[in-house]
């Protein structure tokens, strides 16, 4: 009886063993299998969110190149009205025709001029657009305000284009706020939203302008501060044309752009969500803000589940199945070992050691789901190489042979010598672990570049290795993209060296960190000397405000660069003007590294656009002011009388009998004449006065600031004085006798700048005809003997 109970226990305990067993296999890997679900879960879900940052990366750098573009389309059309001058219709359609807007530039309306009027200018410039051929031509909307502004070309001049023709952008708040920041920072402003005159037909479209001022002292107008503003350059954008091409094609990401950092309906400038009861759950979101000249805008990308694509080797219902089945498999056969006393206690050992081998292959198959696996006998030199190893090299499962010499066969010749190396090394012991960098050839005849990992799970009884186990991952692409880094780190290099402009690395706080030879050349300094200054030590005093003031911006992220035109201190003490463009390098987590500097040397430049711009507003024989010039002066001494309600008067002077001169001595004692005539009237009048030389034998003497028509006539007199010694050319003398004419402008008459000329010739005509060598104030009355 006590035995048959012994054998009893024994039995229940020999069963109940196998049964806890059994259990704890199967829990062990349920447990196991749904770690690894949850893993390949996470690792799907990486990797959608990866790509989802990529696609939506790429159409942010897209935004902002495209922005970027249409900045340098504006800052052209700014250089034509520096370069002109005086820019007129025909011109600025020709430039526009030049650009082939449809063609190079999708999504821009088109490119415009806005005239800054004052509102006594008003008048004035509606009748002399109206008798230009537009005769139909008002500033709209209509309306008394402090200021104003005209649309007065715009190309291309058709379509809805037409419908901003006169259009007064300043009477509207948010057109006029981006105005007056682009005046005041003399950069490109974009406005915030705002529904443009050309889409009046299409309805309530979102849109955008891009502006750049254009200031008097640029088209020659004025010399005085930034402030005295001609006009605005601009673009005009429909945020839905803006926008295409920009869309994710084919993509299930939609995505939405903002005027400024809140994202409300109010500020929404476009969407590609449609306007629908149904809305989506969002799987991926990204926002982003974009600094695009001098505004905020937030963009943001949504995805639903659409997006999420198959995952070769990884997915999660994938991985499931393999750990069930195996699970189900390491069940079975755990059961099957355990139920027979005999065979486990004979084979515990050696069961015990395959459970734990087939475990750790079972863990790195699925721990390296989407890598190539290899588990490889090192008694017997066989490989076995999985699927996924193959195909990461495009090859079937019959190609590739379960030996070693094929591993040996496939690794590219020059990395052969270093992984054999590493291999032997790490079955020797003699490093704890194995992992190799190196090229292998594909399929397709490429070399793709593998990293490989191992490590030996069981060892034979001297503790050799029996069998080693390890994965491949592809890292071409990394690695290329390193190799591509390193090779465009030595174009650098190469470039920075040869440049034939000055470039440099600035240091944080300005010091010279590295210059090239063009740099040293230019300023004239010896390497060592150089790196013991700082760009402030050698910068003019009255442009390193400027320049620090963009550098400040530029560490702070509000511009991505700047460009300036400065003056530097070369060594012997001369100073030479330069162009310096400069950009900042940031580390990984985006902090400031050093500036990046190219310097342009332009005195030669600067010097012959003075001279060339001196030359084309001065006569050649005397150096006076020349008619344009003159012309220039006038308008602006018209417009500023005019606001202060002041005088002023203009002479007319013609030298008496001239032509008898040429004919009796010579054109060369005429021209020398004309010169000392010149001298002579130069030398009496006072620094605000403007004498130029009209033409032949005219000059024209225009007196800025007078209290009253005596004053004129005493500059008279004192023109009269100033040539009452003969003229003596060496070989004779003769004495020259002038005629003026001279009329006082009165503010609150309509008199232009051709009225007033006029007037001084008609009074100067009656000095010729009362027998020359006069002056006279012009009357009214001598309009009728004229």
């Amino acid at each position: 009886m006590l035995s048959r109970t012994k054998m009893f226990s024994e039995s229940w305990f020999r069963s109940t063993r196998v049964i806890a067993l059994t259990l704890a296999v199967l829990i062990v890997g349920a447990l196991l299998t749904i770690l690894s679900w949850q893993g390949a879960i996470r690792a799907v879900n990486l990797e959608d969110q990866d790509r989802f940052e990529e696609e939506t990366g790429e159409s942010l750098e897209l935004i902002q190149e495209r922005m970027e573009t249409y900045g340098q389309v504006i800052r052209g059309l700014k250089g034509l009205f520096v370069a002109s001058n005086r820019v007129d219709r025909e011109e600025f359609r020709n430039y526009a025709n030049e650009l082939a807007l449809d063609e190079n530039y999708p999504g821009i309306l088109g490119i415009a001029f806005a005239l800054d009027l004052e509102p006594e200018r008003l008048d004035a410039h509606i009748e002399q657009v109206q008798e230009s051929g537009f005769p139909f031509y008002s500033v709209h909307p209509a309306g008394d305000r402090d200021r104003y502004t005209s649309i007065v070309f715009i190309e291309p001049f058709s379509g809805n284009n037409l419908n901003a023709f006169g259009y007064d952008m300043y009477s509207e708040q948010v057109r006029r706020e981006a105005m007056d920041q682009s005046q005041v920072s003399g950069e490109l402003t974009l406005s915030g939203k705002v529904s443009l005159v050309q889409d009046a037909d299409r309805g309530p479209i979102a849109g955008v302008l891009l502006y750049l001022p254009v200031y008097e002292r640029e088209v020659g107008l004025a010399a005085a501060s930034s402030s005295n503003i001609y006009g605005w350059v601009y673009a005009p954008f429909s945020m839905d044309i803006l926008m295409e091409g920009i869309r994710l094609n084919e993509s299930p990401i939609a995505f939405s752009v903002y005027d400024g950092p809140d994202m409300n309906e109010g500020a929404l400038l476009y969407s590609t969500i449609d306007d629908s009861d149904f809305v989506p759950e969002w799987t991926f979101s990204r926002t982003e803000q974009l600094r695009i000249s001098q505004r905020i805008w937030t963009v943001r990308f949504l995805a639903d589940d659409s997006f999420i694509q198959d995952h070769q080797g990884a997915e999660p219902e994938v991985v499931m199945f393999v750990g069930g089945l195996l699970t189900a498999l390491l069940t079975i056969l755990v059961w099957s070992l355990a139920s027979g006393r005999e065979r486990a206690e004979a084979r515990a050992a050696v069961i015990n050691r395959e459970l734990s081998e087939t475990e750790f292959r079972w863990k790195s198959a699925l721990s390296g789901a989407g890598h190539g696996v290899w588990d490889w006998n090192n008694l017997t030199n066989e490989v076995n190489y999985n699927k996924e190893w193959k195909s990461m090299l495009g090859y079937t499962e019959d190609e590739v042979k379960n030996e070693f010499s094929e591993w040996r066969r496939l690794v590219h010749p020059e990395d052969l010598e270093n992984a054999e190396a590493a291999v032997a090394d790490f079955i020797d012991g003699k490093t704890s672990t194995y992992s190799v960098q190196h090229r292998m050839l594909a399929r397709d005849g490429s070399w793709r570049w593998i990293l490989t990992k191992g490590a030996i799970v069981a060892r034979d009884n001297e503790g050799n290795a029996a069998r080693t186990i390890g994965t491949h991952t592809d890292i071409d692409r990394q690695k290329k993209l390193e190799l591509a880094l390193s090779e465009s780190d030595q174009r650098f290099r190469g470039a920075f060296g040869t440049a034939a402009i000055g470039m440099a690395l600035v240091g944080l706080q300005g010091e010279w960190l590295e210059v090239n030879q063009a740099l040293l050349d230019m300023l004239g300094y010896e390497e060592g000397e150089l790196l013991k200054l700082t760009f402030q030590d050698i910068t003019h005093p009255e442009d390193l405000d400027r320049d620090m003031e963009l550098l400040n911006a530029l560490v702070a992220g509000k511009i991505p660069s700047y460009q300036m035109e400065k003056r530097y201190f070369c060594k012997d003490g001369s100073q030479i003007w330069i162009v310096l463009s400069v950009s900042l390098v940031r580390d990984a987590n985006g902090n400031p590294l050093h500036f990046v500097s190219q310097i342009e040397n332009i005195t030669d430049r600067k010097e012959l656009a003075k001279k060339v711009a001196y030359q084309a507003s001065h006569d050649d024989l005397t150096d006076l002011p020349n008619r344009r010039l003159l012309q220039q002066r006038l308008a602006q001494t018209i417009a500023l009388c005019r606001r202060h309600k002041r005088k002023f008067a203009l002479m007319f002077i013609d030298v008496d009998h001239f032509k008898q001169v040429n004919d009796q001595y010579g054109h060369d004692v005429g021209d020398e004449l004309l010169k000392w005539i010149a001298k002579q009237l130069g030398d009496s009048v006072r620094a605000s006065d403007t004498l130029a030389r009209q033409g032949g034998d005219e000059f024209v003497l225009l007196l800025a600031e007078i209290s009253s028509a005596e004053d004129a006539e005493l500059v008279a007199r004192k023109v009269f004085y100033a040539i009452r010694e003969p003229f003596d050319t060496g070989l004779q003398q003769f004495k020259v006798s002038l005629s003026v004419g001279v009329v006082i402008f009165d503010p609150n008459d309509p008199d232009s700048a051709e009225e007033l000329l006029r007037k001084a010739d008609i009074a100067l005509y009656q000095v010729k005809r009362g027998g020359r060598n006069h002056y006279r104030v012009y009357k009214p009355e001598d309009e009728q003997s004229a």
